[in-house]
């Protein structure tokens, strides 16, 4: 379905971050101390790695809640560097401390968002790599780092698995992305629930069709892509690597 503005809003979001935090802690907690020694889906990364990045990426967002309410300038992070070595520092931990620290971490943040007052929604601060923006955004945000990475934890959770109205917004969100990147190939997306044409780097390029959130995947390197159309047949175009 197309992305709707007016379900973008914080309240909109939350009660689906609630559910996908909730199967990623599931999921997190079936996992052996081999289990996440093993390689996820991110080149160098083991599923240890992944289960620190997203606790650190939820406090990340906390602190930008923090800054937004009490005016008291705190970034998301003070450089790439400091959440590289965050995460490098906590992946040779236990299952058991991980799941409790990304536990304690996602629902530290889901009270900050329960408890940040409405009139803050849009207050600028500052995010690693983007400068001053919303603090609205750590929400919907915080939604794409644990389903993607959900998924990159290589135990069966896919595009498929992802809810409608987080493939709708993402599916904008990354195609507005493909439209300002000059590596972008050209072509035209086409998702089945909604039939609309996404044009990218004019359009000249070959039609692909399929489910959004297959589409989504394909586009975020989260899927191969083999349940998309090609028109005219061949190849699928190759995406610029996908960034959060």
């Amino acid at each position: 379905m197309p992305h709707d503005e007016t379900h973008d809003s914080p309240a909109a979001l939350v009660p689906l971050l609630d559910t996908s935090v909730n199967r990623l802690l599931a999921t997190a907690a079936a996992l052996s101390d081999e289990e996440v020694r093993a390689p996820s889906l991110l080149p160098g990364w083991t599923r240890a790695h992944v289960l620190t990045h997203l606790a650190r990426s939820a406090d990340s967002r906390s602190r930008l809640l923090t800054s937004a309410r009490t005016g008291i300038d705190l970034p998301q992070y003070a450089d790439e560097a400091q959440r590289e070595r965050e995460i490098e520092e906590g992946a040779g931990r236990s299952a058991a401390v991980l799941l409790n620290d990304m536990d304690t971490a996602l629902h530290r943040f889901l009270t900050a968002v329960a408890d940040h007052p409405h009139d803050a929604w849009d207050v600028p601060v500052r995010w690693l790599g983007g400068g001053l923006r919303p603090v609205r955004g750590t929400v919907g945000s915080m939604l794409r780092e644990v389903e993607v990475h959900h998924t990159d934890l290589a135990t069966g959770h896919g595009p498929a698995d992802w809810p409608a109205l987080f493939v709708a917004r993402e599916l904008e969100t990354t195609v507005g992305k493909l439209r300002g990147d000059r590596d972008a190939p050209s072509m035209t997306l086409c998702a089945d629930e909604d039939r609309v044409v996404r044009v990218v780097g004019g359009g000249q390029g070959p039609r692909v069709t399929g489910p959004a959130a297959e589409l989504l995947g394909w586009l975020t390197g989260r899927s191969d892509g083999r349940a998309l159309t090609v028109d005219p047949p061949g190849p699928l175009p190759a995406p610029p690597a996908w960034r959060s």
